[in-house]
């Protein structure tokens, strides 16, 4: 993945709206929404060799595991906010 691909756009992107959704249910602080921001784009990062592991080509575009990436990214934003208190 080079720096400038789709697939990092992409992949910001959703992280940007995937932290910002959950902050705005669940966020209480604007250090929230920079945490759930960065967890977001962790899940998707991480997800992305986990799909090509897992071989799942349910929703993918180009080589962006969009499957695997949104359920990591929101599972790691519940377990920070339940971590959270």
């Amino acid at each position: 993945m080079s720096l400038l691909s789709p697939s990092l756009l992409l992949i910001l992107i959703l992280s940007l709206i995937y932290g910002t959704l959950f902050h705005l249910w669940r966020g209480r602080t604007w250090g929230d929404l920079g945490l759930f921001l960065l967890v977001a784009l962790v899940g998707m990062l991480v997800a992305q060799p986990l799909g090509t592991v897992l071989g799942l080509n349910i929703l993918k575009i180009g080589s962006t595991y969009l499957l695997e990436g949104t359920v990591l990214a929101w599972l790691l934003m519940l377990a920070v906010a339940w971590l959270k208190g």
